[in-house]
C-alpha cells in the first residue's frame, strides 16, 4: 500500500495549557484522530501499524503548511525509514498546500514547467546583469568587443557542435532511441572539436583576419575549448529536455550566471584582460555542462545500458537530414539572428563599437531571455510530442506564446529606453554613455528577436528542414547586405544597425508566418489522415 500524507486537528498538553495542533504523519488515519496507522510495504502484516506522533502547534494549516512540513521533514521516527519519507515529500507539500495551488504548481504541466524554467533563468540571468556594472568598470570596452568577437563566433559555430543530432533527442520515439541520439551527438561534437582544433593551429592569422576573426589571433587556442563546453551544453539541455528534467536545466541557468561573471571579476583584477572574460565565459558555460551531464546521464543507468552501435547506426539513418539541412541552416540563422553583427562592426568600424553593442546585448537583449529561453525549452518539449499526436495542441501553444511574449518584450523594450539615459553613466561609468544611441538602434532587433525565439525551433521538430534552410540564409543576406551597402556608402555605425534591426523585424516577421502555416498544413494533413481511417 503506498504511503500518504495525513495531517489531522489534535489538541496536546503543553506546560498544563491545552493547545490546538495538528498530528502529522505518513501513512493513513483509521479510527480517532490519536490513531495513526503507518502502512511501510515489505512488512508483515503484524508489523504494518505503528503510531509515530508529530505535535505541531500553531494556526489553521492552510496559513502554517510550511511549518508543518519543516518540522516533518527534519524529525524522523524508528519506525518510518527516510527513503519512504523522503519518497513522499511532493505528496506532502501537495496536502499540505492551500488547495487553489495544487493543480497549478504540482500538475506538472506546461504552466509548471514555464515556471521552474522562468525561476532559473531569472536568477541566472539576474546574476549576470547585476554584476554586469562591475565587469564594465574592470574591463574597457576594447576588452569588451574581444569578448563580442569571441562568444559571437562560439554562438555562430557551436549550434553545429553536434551536427544538428541534438535537435532529434526532443522528438526520440523511445528511451533506447534518446539514449542513441545522446551518443551520436557526443561523437559528433567530439569529431567536430578535433576539426576546429586542428584549423586554429594550423591557420595563418591573415586568414582568421578575413574571416573578422582577427581579435582571435592572439589566444586562438580558447576557442576550441569553448566550443566544446557549449556544444556540450547544447546537447545536455536537448536531453534534458526530453525526460522533462526542466528543474536540473534551470539550475544550470543559476550555475552559468554565477560563475561566468565571478570568474571573469576575480580574472579581471588579477589583470587577465581580455582573455580573462573569455575564460570566465567558457566557466561558466562548463558548470551548466557537468551539472547536466552529472544528473541526467550519470544518475540514469538505464540511459546509458540503452547505448549500442548498432542504435547508433539506426539514429543515424533515421535523422541523416538533420545533419544534412539542420547543421548548416543553423550556423546560418545563429549568424543572422545577431552575432555577426559583433564581428562585421569590429571589421568594419571598431571594436570599440561592438564592445558598446556587447553591453546593450549583456543589460537589455538578455532579461528578454529570461522568458523567452523559459518558454523555448518547454514548448520545443511539448511541441515535439504534439506534432505527432496532436498538432491541434502545437497550434493553441503557438498562439498563446507569440502574442504574450510580444507584449512582455515591446514592454520591457520600452522602459529600458526611457531609463538608459541616466542609468548607463551611473551604472556602467561616463566611458559607457556612448553605448545609448547603439542600444536605441538595436531594440527594433531585439523585440523582434525576443517574440521568434521562444517557437524557433518548430520548423525543424516539425521535419521542415528545407523550409528552416532556407529562411535563415535570406536572412543573413539581408542582414550583411544592408550592413555592408550602409558602410560602403560612409553612412555612421549607428545608421547602419537602424538598418540591419529594420532588417531583423522584417525577416522575424516572415519565420512567424511559416510556421503558422506549416502548423496549419500538418493539422490538415493529420485530419485528412483521421478522416481516411475512420471510412
Amino acid at each position: 500500500m503506498s504511503l500518504e500524507p495525513c495531517v489531522k486537528p489534535y489538541s496536546f498538553v503543553r506546560n498544563g495549557i491545552l493547545r490546538p495542533g495538528f498530528l502529522v504523519g505518513i501513512g493513513q488515519i483509521r479510527g480517532s484522530p490519536d490513531q495513526f496507522n503507518l502502512y511501510q510495504p515489505g512488512r508483515p502484516d503484524d508489523a504494518k501499524t505503528v503510531r509515530p506522533t508529530y505535535l505541531v502547534s500553531g494556526a489553521p494549516v492552510a496559513r502554517r503548511w510550511w511549518l508543518l512540513l519543516a518540522r516533518v521533514m527534519l524529525k524522523s521516527d524508528d519506525t518510518i525509514d527516510r527513503a519512504n519519507l523522503r519518497a513522499s515529500r511532493s505528496g506532502l507539500v501537495a496536502a499540505l498546500a492551500p488547495r487553489r495551488w495544487r493543480h497549478r504548481f504540482f500538475a506538472g504541466g506546461f504552466s509548471t514547467n514555464v515556471i521552474f524554467m522562468l525561476a532559473g533563468t531569472a536568477l541566472g540571468q539576474a546574476a549576470s546583469v547585476l554584476l554586469s556594472p562591475a565587469l564594465a568598470r574592470i574591463y574597457t570596452p576594447g576588452e569588451f568587443g574581444y569578448l563580442s568577437v569571441y562568444t559571437a563566433a562560439l554562438t555562430i559555430l557551436g549550434v553545429i557542435a553536434a551536427l544538428g543530432f541534438e535537435l532529434a533527442i526532443p522528438i526520440a520515439a523511445s528511451e533506447t532511441e534518446l539514449a542513441n541520439l545522446v551518443a551520436t551527438s557526443v561523437g559528433a561534437l567530439a569529431g567536430v572539436t578535433g576539426v576546429l582544433s586542428l584549423f586554429m593551429w594550423l591557420a595563418p592569422d591573415r586568414l582568421l583576419t578575413q574571416w573578422w576573426l582577427g581579435p582571435l589571433t592572439s589566444y586562438r587556442c580558447l576557442l576550441p575549448i569553448g566550443f566544446a563546453c557549449v556544444g556540450g551544453y547544447y546537447v545536455m539541455v536537448a536531453a534534458a529536455t526530453r525526460i522533462s528534467a526542466f528543474r536540473e536545466i534551470a539550475w544550470t541557468r543559476i550555475s552559468q550566471g554565477l560563475s561566468g561573471p565571478i570568474s571573469q571579476i576575480a580574472l579581471g583584477l588579477l589583470g587577465a584582460g581580455a582573455p580573462g572574460l573569455a575564460i570566465g565565459f567558457i566557466v561558466g558555460q562548463s558548470s551548466g555542462t557537468f551539472l547536466l551531464f552529472s544528473r541526467v546521464i550519470l544518475k540514469s543507468a538505464s540511459l546509458r545500458m540503452a547505448m549500442s552501435w548498432r542504435g547508433v547506426k539506426d539514429v543515424v539513418r533515421r535523422y541523416a537530414r538533420f545533419p544534412l539541412f539542420a547543421s548548416w541552416s543553423r550556423i546560418i540563422d545563429m549568424a543572422g539572428s545577431g552575432p555577426v553583427l559583433f564581428l562585421i562592426f569590429s571589421a568594419c568600424y571598431s571594436s570599440e563599437i561592438a564592445g558598446y553593442m556587447f553591453l546593450t546585448e549583456r543589460v537589455i537583449a538578455r532579461p528578454l531571455l529570461i522568458v523567452s529561453t523559459s518558454l523555448l525549452q518547454v514548448f520545443t518539449g511539448e511541441a515535439g510530442q504534439a506534432v505527432q499526436t496532436d498538432p491541434a495542441r502545437l497550434k493553441r501553444r503557438f498562439r498563446q506564446v507569440v502574442p504574450r511574449q510580444l507584449l512582455l518584450a515591446a514592454s520591457w523594450i520600452i522602459v529600458a529606453n526611457l531609463v538608459a539615459g541616466w542609468v548607463f553613466p551611473v551604472l556602467f561609468g561616463h566611458q559607457w554613455a556612448a553605448a545609448i544611441p547603439y542600444l536605441r538602434a538595436l531594440s527594433v532587433a531585439y523585440l523582434a528577436q525576443a517574440v521568434l525565439h521562444p517557437v524557433s525551433t518548430s520548423l525543424q521538430i516539425m521535419e521542415r528542414q528545407a523550409l528552416a534552410a532556407a529562411w535563415p540564409a535570406g536572412r543573413l543576406a539581408l542582414v550583411l547586405a544592408t550592413v555592408m551597402v550602409a558602410w560602403r556608402a560612409g553612412l555612421p555605425a549607428v545608421t547602419a544597425l537602424w538598418l540591419a534591426s529594420l532588417a531583423q523585424l522584417v525577416a522575424c516577421g516572415m519565420m512567424l508566418v511559416l510556421i503558422s502555416w506549416s502548423i496549419g498544413q500538418i493539422e490538415r494533413q493529420w485530419a485528412a489522415r483521421s478522416v481516411g481511417g475512420g471510412e
